[in-house]
């Protein structure tokens, strides 16, 4: 009591000594949860006083002020801080100053920063806190957080649906056809087969006068067993890359089960143009390699 009241006594002195350009408003502070927003100024001047009220008892030893011991006079309690600053303090600096509150509830802090000012100061400053408590900001975490894990979900879902497509899909339904199904149907063979695979049937096949999809079974041998297929390139005779879908299949490669189907989106036919085309399928990362030259009508 004894140290306050002889604190009082100087800012009271102080006051009275007070330039008449210095501001005696009281300024108003408040700080709100979730609302990042900069720290806002107070103006301090050398030898007059500027005391911060608080609307909510602060932690006095965790109060962190840039240049305190350079300060002429300053006392901290839970609910107010007053400051004195000394003729040590040069025009326009700048002094960041952090208080932590008592209770727990968000925020947990309050930053202002301190610019030396000697033509305006503020004499009175109050701060309030507009408080929202660590569970509820919580709860809305956890929202959040779920929120997210739903859309994962979702994603992770529409991609394995296009990795897996499902049974009523044109390329399924493509592998599952019969010859005496189609529009037209016709046997293809290749003149030279490069990789470790067997063509057990290659069919070309047109559904209708707008697309058409390649149809192949094939056995794999050594290390190709399992193997399935990522991306496939169709050329004619002439080299012209013909537009595709990417391949399709029901699963690795397994001695003909599961087909691998190739939408086209340029339709070829037997006995149109040269009648000869290369193909060339690999896997991911392309380490393993099938092309199959001079595909033909049978």
């Amino acid at each position: 009591m004894l140290t306050w009241g002889v604190l009082w006594a100087a800012t009271a002195h102080a006051a009275a000594q007070e330039s008449p350009g210095s501001g005696s408003a009281v300024r108003r502070i408040d700080v709100q949860a979730g609302t990042p927003v900069a720290p806002q100024e107070v103006r301090i001047s050398p030898g007059l006083s500027t005391t911060v009220f608080f609307d909510a008892r602060i932690r006095p030893e965790q109060l962190v002020l840039e240049g305190r011991e350079r300060f002429q006079r300053f006392g901290v309690t839970e609910d107010h801080l007053v400051l004195v600053p000394s003729s040590t303090f040069r025009e326009g600096e700048r002094l960041r100053l952090e208080v932590r509150f008592h209770d727990g509830a968000v925020p947990e802090r309050a930053v202002m920063v301190l610019v030396v000012d000697s033509a305006r100061a503020e004499r009175q400053v109050e701060l309030y806190r507009q408080t929202r408590s660590a569970a509820s900001y919580q709860q809305e975490v956890e929202e959040l957080r779920s929120g997210v894990l739903r859309l994962e979900r979702q994603v992770q879902q529409l991609q394995q649906q296009r990795s897996r497509p499902s049974e009523c899909s044109r390329e399924s339904l493509v592998a599952d056809l019969g010859d005496e199904d189609s529009i037209a149907f016709r046997a293809w063979l290749p003149r030279k087969v490069s990789g470790d695979f067997v063509v057990l049937r290659a069919t070309f096949l047109r559904l209708t006068t707008r697309w058409a999809a390649l149809r192949l079974s094939l056995a794999a041998t050594g290390a190709n067993r399992g193997w399935t297929a990522a991306g496939a390139e169709l050329t004619d005779a002439r080299g012209r890359r013909l537009k595709s879908l990417p391949p399709w299949q029901a699963g690795p490669v397994d001695d003909g089960k599961n087909p691998i189907v190739i939408l086209l989106d340029e339709p070829v036919f037997p006995g149109e143009g040269p009648g000869r085309y290369t193909l060339e399928m690999w896997n991911e990362g392309r380490k393993q390699t099938l092309k199959l030259e001079g595909l033909q009508p049978r």
